[in-house]
């Protein structure tokens, strides 16, 4: 699986989806740039939950809210104080990550028994040596160990065991002097080469800080550092916060907040009732401890979100409808439907205010991998801007119902008998887009093995997601087709689909192979025979087959084939 996995990169690479950020200086890590089929790709993934979203619904509006947020804004949402990880450090690779990410500790198995001995894997013989000596002399002095290769061999004498957040376990370590050394087990090791020397755990706001303001606020920091007459750190650093907070913004850590801040404006504006719903596509920036898997986690990142507002009696049934609606979606442009599922959260994986939580998760080929959340905030985002502004984001409800678009009301229950005011729940729809290219370009990454040929790629892409929606092909080089050529193309143009002319001089099989290779889903052919009669030739990639057909009905056909089994509407 990891093979086909790179094998795919490549072919971002190579065909222009995907390319590492800045990489003629050196590269920046985590950061990705799409190119021109990549970026089609995003978009038509992106339009798609649009269309599903907003365009088939009367009951959802878009917004498109700032990327720069106030600090007050984030305050208020909690995530100034509370959006953060835990971070661990690994005291032999200086490695960074998350301990409720990381693995138990692994035992070296000899025969598929446990040898009593913990393997920590090094990138070279050179680095395993270099480990050693620092594990002797450092961080488990005088420690039994056996080098074989790049591997060392802990020998222990018993493991205290300890789960993550829980108390701290300990690792006794036979020593060469024959006596008992104990060093801290925390329940977790370093992924990638099962180190368990590690620090202790500290938080990590995810946050990224910028200062909006026309002066250099960094002269304001080192004046305050020189005044101040505490050596106290804190202290220090309290002051030197309260000096930069008038000019301190952010770079938003999801789009949600910017959706309930308007909330007023759009009931006001819209003229809208409940239940209803907002909608954003956007930018969003978290400074990621552990970057993985090219685009899966990085530190920006484009999210589709709904925030859909009920009454507290119908938002189990709209949270209920919304996990269903979902998992539609995605399951509608999928080839391998078994590599999508759902999985509802526990009750400690949420957070404190939510209702419920599920999410939609797509077998990666390193595992399983999130692509969506949908969760029942409550209506805690609201009740907090409410309580920092003044603002009142109450809505009245003159005769308490189930409402008349909710087609199964079996679990709206506690309808009021009278008039009511309450502060809407918000149902959260939020899926990454980033997830969702990686996600269904996996899905649709396939290698033909042909009789007696190389293995060929074929990018069995759903046809309104495929960047090049069709390829127009002049058998030859002859001036004769160009005019056929022209036609075709613009026809196609005209109707939005993104079409290229393939004029290359090669066979008309391996044009037909290179646009297989990118997920072109058709492929029309310009011939001698167009020159009489006026048909061309339409080939479909994965069936291969080819059939003549008129000039003029080119468009239609196409079409039809692309838009057949979008949803014709919403139940």
């Amino acid at each position: 699986m990891a093979q086909k996995f790179r094998a795919l990169l490549d072919l971002c690479k190579r065909r222009g989806f995907l390319f590492q950020s800045a990489e003629i200086h050196g590269g920046l890590r985590g950061a990705y740039d799409y190119g021109p089929l990549g970026v089609e790709l995003k978009k038509n993934i992106s339009q798609s939950w649009w269309r599903r979203n907003v365009y088939f619904r009367d009951n959802v509006v878009g917004i498109d809210t700032s990327i720069v947020t106030p600090h007050n804004v984030l305050k208020a949402s909690g995530h100034v104080d509370e959006f953060t990880d835990a971070l661990v450090d690994c005291l032999l690779t200086k490695e960074r990550f998350r301990p409720d990410k990381a693995p138990e500790i692994e035992f070296k198995q000899d025969k598929g028994v446990s040898s009593g001995k913990i393997v920590i894997r090094s990138p070279d013989k050179e680095t395993a040596k270099v480990w050693e000596k620092q594990i002797q002399t450092e961080l488990a002095p005088g420690a039994l160990i056996t080098r074989q290769a790049k591997e060392l061999l802990l020998h222990v004498k018993h493991l205290k065991s300890s789960s993550y957040g829980g108390p701290a376990g300990s690792i006794e370590l036979e020593t060469i002097s024959g006596e008992s050394l104990s060093v801290p087990y925390h329940g977790y090791v370093e992924p990638s080469t099962n180190s368990p020397f590690l620090t202790d755990e500290r938080p990590f706001n995810l946050m990224f800080k910028t200062f909006l303001d026309p002066i250099d606020p960094i002269d304001r920091v080192i004046k305050t550092t020189i005044d101040t007459k505490t050596s106290d750190l804190k202290v220090v650093r309290e002051q030197v916060d309260n000096i930069l907070r008038p000019s301190t913004v952010y770079l938003r850590p999801e789009t949600a907040q910017g959706v309930f801040i308007n909330f007023n404006q759009i009931m006001r504006t819209m003229k809208t009732k409940l239940p209803f719903g907002i909608a954003q596509v956007g930018k969003s920036f978290r400074n990621e401890i552990r970057l993985e898997h090219a685009i899966f986690r990085t530190p920006e990142f484009e999210q589709l979100e709904l925030e859909f507002f009920t009454s507290p009696w119908e938002s189990p049934a709209w949270f209920d409808y919304w996990r269903k609606d979902r998992l539609a979606w995605w399951l509608e442009h999928a080839n391998n439907k078994a590599d999508f599922r759902t999985r509802d959260h526990e009750q400690n994986e949420m957070a404190h205010y939510a209702k419920g939580c599920m999410d939609v998760e797509y077998q990666y080929p390193w595992g399983w991998g999130e692509v969506e959340g949908v969760a029942n905030r409550g209506c805690f985002d609201l009740t907090q801007h409410m309580n920092a502004t003044g603002e009142n984001f109450e809505v009245l409800e003159d005769s308490p119902k189930a409402s008349s678009l909710l087609k199964d009301t079996t679990l709206v229950n506690d309808i009021p008998s009278e008039p009511t005011r309450f502060v809407p729940t918000v149902i959260e729809s939020s899926c990454g887009l980033n997830r969702a290219l990686l996600a269904y370009l996996c899905d649709a990454f396939h290698q033909v093995q042909e009789p007696g040929k190389e293995p060929r790629t074929v990018l069995k892409l759903h046809p309104r997601f495929a960047p090049v929606k069709c390829a127009v092909m002049p058998l030859t080089g002859s001036t004769d087709f160009k005019p056929y050529v022209e036609k075709v193309a613009r026809s196609l143009r005209r109707q939005g689909l993104y079409t290229v002319i393939e004029s290359q001089k090669l066979r008309i099989g391996k044009r037909y192979y290179r646009h297989d290779e990118i997920g072109t889903p058709f492929c029309i052919t310009i011939d001698h025979q167009t020159l009489q009669d006026q048909t061309v030739t339409i080939r479909d990639r994965d069936t291969t087959e080819q059939h003549r057909i008129n000039i003029n009905d080119v468009t239609s056909i196409v079409n039809n084939k692309i838009w057949a089994d979008e949803a014709p509407e919403i139940d």
